[in-house]
């Protein structure tokens, strides 16, 4: 695990990136953004989310190999602790409490995903410009 710095604005990585590591927020506050196209055919980027303290994301790259789907910002200064899905799993052994928050953040964000689609809302997301 690896403490790292973000100047505010730094991109922390981007949507279709190779995804090795997940984040644990120390200090600061991160933009999850997703870009895709509307009916239009014109791109858009939305926020899904905006996280601080305590909290973790890209964590679905300690479960599989697939790219980033969404792109994460710093909007302060923040530091996270970067993991590898080897450290998160070892966790699982060392410090089964820690492991097992990485793993209820990742369940909590997927029932909130199901409840946005079963009501076709994209929730509380704001598009960027």
């Amino acid at each position: 695990m690896k403490r790292t710095e973000f100047k505010q604005g730094q991109t922390i990585f981007s949507q279709g990136d190779r995804s090795d590591l997940c984040y644990k927020i120390e200090r600061g506050e991160v933009e999850i953004r997703i870009a895709s196209y509307d009916s239009t055919g014109t791109m858009r980027t939305v926020v899904a989310q905006t996280l601080g303290h305590g909290e973790v994301f890209g964590e679905m790259g300690i479960i599989d190999d697939a790219p980033r789907s969404a792109s994460a910002v710093a909007t302060k200064s923040t530091t996270c602790i970067a993991c590898t899905a080897d450290e998160i799993m070892g966790l699982l052994e060392t410090n089964p409490k820690e492991a097992i928050a990485y793993i209820h953040t990742l369940i909590r964000r997927l029932r909130n995903s199901n409840v946005k689609i079963l009501a076709g809302d994209a929730g509380n997301q704001k598009a960027l410009h």
